[in-house]
């Protein structure tokens, strides 16, 4: 096998437990399986956490959504894009829920709900700041909030059993811009409240938030709060603003990328090597080449700049990363041999926040950019539960 993503379970449902503790017993965990549960494979993770007591999963597409209902996951499934124009019949059928983020999608799922005659859940999406998706009711604007409380009064067949919001920075603690979310949220639940509007769900809190923040959401007598972990479950958090964070510490990364060494060569110096030369062997050195490149998602920014382990060594990328193969320096794993395997990304300093600080990019872009062509392992899942 040339290359291979090996994806422990193990990992993501301790992930998953640390996070639920951090977050309070109380606290309904919604995991985001979202881009193929971050190029773990969404259907493999969704049973894993299924086995370990999760009822929620949160994604972006209605196409999502039905790949793992018709993978036989059974729990509750949010949208967290809403739905496009079309797709609410689907939908309804399928019993999947919208995060619904504007009054077109509000009218739209109100329309089919009044077709079916029949409540339709939803959550509501409400602006705070982050100023992407999100339906703006601001507190202070009167007739603003009473047109929205008058569409949304008009949708008598719906069933808003969520309200949410997105932060647009939980890690920052010097810009202010969480706390202010948190407080403007605070003061729209109390509008909605005194409409009339109860849901069971109020939820806000990503990994950051929870890990730095705890709970943010208001609590009520009826409603629940629920956090949606994404990248967290996988192994990683975004390093915090302004404050020190021992909790991450605590996360297991849960994918190991490997690639093998399909061909060595010693050069002369002088030597360059790969597309554009950008490399000159600066004396007779012993390279390899890993059967991996970006056309598998090898960020083409490590040229030059990354590194791998080879037999537990640091083997630095020479020359440019191409599609297909990238070349390393093996100066320090004399012992290596054609067909050992290499780790591209694994545990730290070969993590995806390593990578990501040499590529300039961030963990989520490096996990989901890992292409379809390498096969995934699933290693320490549920008992007696096929990953695939």
């Amino acid at each position: 096998m040339r290359c291979r993503a090996i994806v422990d379970l193990g990992a993501l449902v301790h992930n998953f437990r640390h996070l639920s503790a951090l977050a309070g017993g109380r606290t309904v965990p919604l995991c985001v399986v979202k881009a193929d549960g971050y190029g773990h494979g969404a259907l493999p993770v969704g049973r894993a956490l299924a086995a370990a007591g999760n009822r929620h999963l949160a994604v972006a597409t209605l196409e999502e959504a039905a790949e793992l209902q018709d993978g036989g996951l059974d729990g509750s499934i949010l949208v967290l894009g809403g739905f496009e124009r079309g797709e609410e019949r689907e939908a309804a059928h399928r019993g999947i829920e919208p995060l619904v983020g504007s009054i077109g999608q509000l009218r739209g799922w109100a329309a089919e709900a009044r077709r079916l005659r029949r409540r339709l859940p939803c959550h509501l999406l409400l602006n705070t700041g982050m100023n992407r998706l999100g339906v703006d009711l601001d507190p202070l604007d009167r007739e603003g909030t009473a047109r929205f409380l008058e569409v949304l009064g008009g949708c008598d067949w719906l069933d808003p059993r969520g309200v949410a919001m997105h932060y647009a920075s939980s890690e920052d603690f010097e810009s202010g811009q969480a706390q202010r979310q948190a407080e403007l949220f605070g003061r729209q639940l109390a509008v909605l409240r005194d409409a009339g509007i109860k849901p069971r769900h109020v939820h806000a809190d990503n990994t950051a938030a929870v890990m730095y923040r705890g709970v943010t959401v208001p609590r009520g007598r009826r409603a629940a709060a629920m956090v949606r972990p994404g990248l967290g479950l996988y192994g990683y958090v975004k390093p915090p603003i302004g404050r020190s964070s021992p909790s991450g510490r605590q996360l297991r990364p849960v994918l190991e990328w490997r690639a093998r060494l399909c061909s060595l060569r010693e050069v002369p110096a002088g030597s360059p090597l790969g597309y554009g030369a950008t490399f000159v062997a600066p004396r007779r050195m012993r390279v390899g080449v890993l059967s991996a490149g970006y056309g598998d998602g090898l960020d083409w920014r490590l040229s030059n700049r990354g590194a791998v382990s080879v037999r537990g060594s640091r083997c630095p990328i020479v020359g440019e990363v191409s599609m297909d193969f990238t070349i390393v320096d093996l100066a320090a794993a004399p012992r290596a041999r054609e067909g050992d395997e290499a780790v591209l990304l694994g545990a730290e300093p070969y993590d995806a926040q390593g990578m990501a600080a040499l590529t300039g990019g961030i963990p989520y872009e490096l996990l989901c950019r890992i292409s379809a062509r390498v096969k995934r392992q699933y290693v320490n899942g549920p008992a007696g539960q096929s990953p695939c």
